[in-house]
């Protein structure tokens, strides 16, 4: 499994939102669930995580099959929590898992617009 186990830090007292796009073999998408839902309660319990969607295609041939989006209530609690070991000891079980041949492309935002109902766009 090919996961980046570094990380470009998100160094900002800014809230973030941690948008992973992940390739899967759709045959191995019970495995990866089971396997991200061990790091996903790591990463719950850390201060400053606010909450977590993960998305699964409908499609069995889309190239990202599931996307986690991860909010945190700034750039500096999620690279704190990324530094915990228990949660590195959980990735690196993830990317030995041999049953499993997936890709992760994780990457840090922030909000540059916000639109509700309602809401006029200029």
């Amino acid at each position: 499994m090919t996961i980046p186990v570094g990380h470009t830090p998100a160094v900002t007292d800014e809230p973030v939102t941690l948008i992973n796009a992940f390739s899967v073999p759709f045959a191995q998408k019970e495995r990866f669930l089971m396997r991200w839902k061990s790091n996903a309660r790591l990463m719950a319990a850390a201060p400053g995580f606010v909450g977590a969607r993960m998305m699964q295609s409908l499609n069995e041939n889309a190239e990202f099959t599931f996307v986690n989006v991860a909010e945190w209530s700034s750039g500096s609690a999620l690279d704190a929590a990324r530094t915990d070991p228990e949660w590195q000891r959980s990735v690196q079980r993830l990317i030995d898992d041999e049953e499993l041949d997936a890709v992760a492309h994780p990457m840090v935002y922030k909000a540059a617009l916000h639109v509700v109902p309602g809401d006029p766009l200029p």
